[in-house]
């Protein structure tokens, strides 16, 4: 197994934390080490050496990449032009492994860079499982999901289906169902009726099969990928592969080719302690609460406050009084202040920004 770390997004969801020039999976948000460094150390032993983990990031987070995981190859590290959502990202990874003579019968897990899992033992596990599932099943996608943990409009939910082998504690379904990010009302449905799953954002598949999707369902794709790869792998034009990358559309792999296929399968696990630390309100429920349901970090003094996360910079005081369902976030240059509820809107405080020209502060 192969396994791909994608860690070349920006992270605008935890803003102000969270910058372009050093992104949430650089930092060390939960305990003494960064998600991405968490994140390597997990899936270690999934992948049997270090020299089986790539990892894609914008190009110019290069040096952080070297500093933060020195152990990396220089031949495994993927750097994407621009970013384009995860459709052309797995596309570009998918023909770079190719470039670098992974076989076409190999199976590929590709994961986000920013997870929170409690279980390391537990994920590997699960990813052993699907690898063991595509060996006798190659044609098939596989895609875990998590039980849900409550009602969560800002998660896509896949529904299982019947099950399709069993091993050790780890399950594999077909895929009955997708919902993507569904209303409250419905979120709340579906919650209930105990058969839908959060969908995790990682996918696992034989890398021949994956290619021949893109080829069926995105050969333009496929074709600007695969130029990029020779230039990234060899010799040629960095700009050029800028160039061509620019140029692809922005869409999500599911839009690309995931939503098209009928063979999809998901493997269930409830070991793992997950959480996608993505949103301020998810971060919130990861930390450590005190009785009043409340998250801090740094030097804080609450008084009368419930249900908030307060996040202080170090050498200094943040103190509350009367508060309640809020989020705070200082980061010495930047301030955020926002409901609790609405925190997984931060996006749009990045989109202003950007459209008013406020470079510094993104």
């Amino acid at each position: 197994m192969k396994i791909v770390i994608r860690a070349g997004g920006v992270g605008s969801r935890l803003w102000p934390v969270s910058r372009e020039n050093h992104p949430k999976q650089f930092q060390s948000i939960l305990g003494d080490t960064t998600l991405l460094q968490s994140t390597v150390k997990r899936i270690t032993k999934a992948a049997g050496s270090v020299g089986n983990i790539f990892i894609s990031i914008a190009s110019k987070h290069k040096s952080l990449l070297l500093q933060q995981i020195p152990k990396v190859k220089a031949h495994n590290i993927i750097l994407e032009p621009a970013s384009k959502n995860t459709g052309p990202a797995i596309c570009l990874e998918s023909c770079f492994l190719a470039k670098r003579g992974v076989s076409a019968d190999t199976v590929i897990a590709t994961i986000p860079s920013d997870d929170y899992i409690s279980n390391d033992q537990a994920f590997c596990d699960l990813l052993r499982a699907a690898e063991k599932f595509l060996n006798s099943n190659p044609d098939y996608i596989v895609t875990p999901g998590v039980k849900p943990t409550k009602v969560d409009t800002g998660f896509s939910y896949i529904k299982s289906g019947d099950k399709l082998m069993e091993v050790g504690e780890e399950r594999i379904f077909s895929v009955e169902d997708w919902v993507e990010k569904p209303s409250y009302h419905y979120c709340e449905q579906l919650v209930a009726g105990g058969l839908h799953y959060y969908h995790m954002g990682i996918y696992i598949w034989k890398l021949g099969r994956v290619l021949k999707l893109f080829e069926q369902y995105q050969p333009k794709m496929l074709e600007v990928c695969r130029k990029v790869a020779d230039i990234l792998t060899g010799d040629g034009d960095v700009a050029e592969a800028a160039t061509l990358y620019e140029g692809l559309e922005k869409v999500s792999i599911e839009g690309a080719i995931t939503d098209k296929v009928d063979k999809i399968a998901m493997s269930v696990s409830n070991r793992m302690g997950w959480s996608d630390v993505g949103k301020w309100y998810v971060l919130k429920d990861i930390i450590p609460n005190d009785e009043n349901h409340n998250a801090f970090q740094g030097d804080v003094l609450a008084l009368d406050t419930t249900n908030t996360l307060v996040s202080a910079p170090k050498g200094k005081l943040v103190a509350t009084l009367g508060v309640k369902d809020v989020v705070i976030v200082d980061t010495g240059d930047a301030l955020l202040v926002a409901n609790l509820g609405r925190s997984g809107e931060v996006k749009d405080i990045v989109e202003k920004l950007k459209r008013d020209g406020r470079k510094d502060y993104l």
